[in-house]
């Protein structure tokens, strides 16, 4: 779900947003990055609960979103705004899905 949607929002965000490395990092947390990671917990939990446990998903996730959208402020703003000054722009995606890579296991020791 990440690397379609990280590429076409990275293009995006290169051709048309903010020309600051700094502005467009924030926008992309600001915005981007809670509703994209509440969309993962909820799909999480639907695959471990093979869709029967959607009901049961919402509010599991709603419970644990705020804190995980803030913990993540500590890792994905220096992670972006290293990616947006350093690499090219199709090389985004890639960097980003390794950084998802270490945010998952990181998430996934924790739970």
């Amino acid at each position: 779900m990440n690397g379609p949607v990280g590429h076409y929002w990275f293009k995006w965000l290169d051709e048309k947003g903010p020309k600051s490395t700094l502005n467009s990092m924030l926008l992309d947390q600001l915005v981007v990055q809670p509703p994209l990671c509440a969309l993962m917990f909820v799909l999480l939990d639907c695959f471990q609960a093979f869709l029967s446990e959607l009901p049961k998903s919402i509010p599991r996730t709603r419970k644990v979103i705020g804190g995980v959208v803030v913990k993540s402020w500590s890792f994905w703003p220096l992670a972006v705004f290293l990616t947006i000054r350093n690499l090219k722009q199709k090389h985004h995606t890639l960097s980003l899905n390794f950084c998802s890579l270490l945010w998952t296991v990181y998430l996934s020791s924790k739970k």
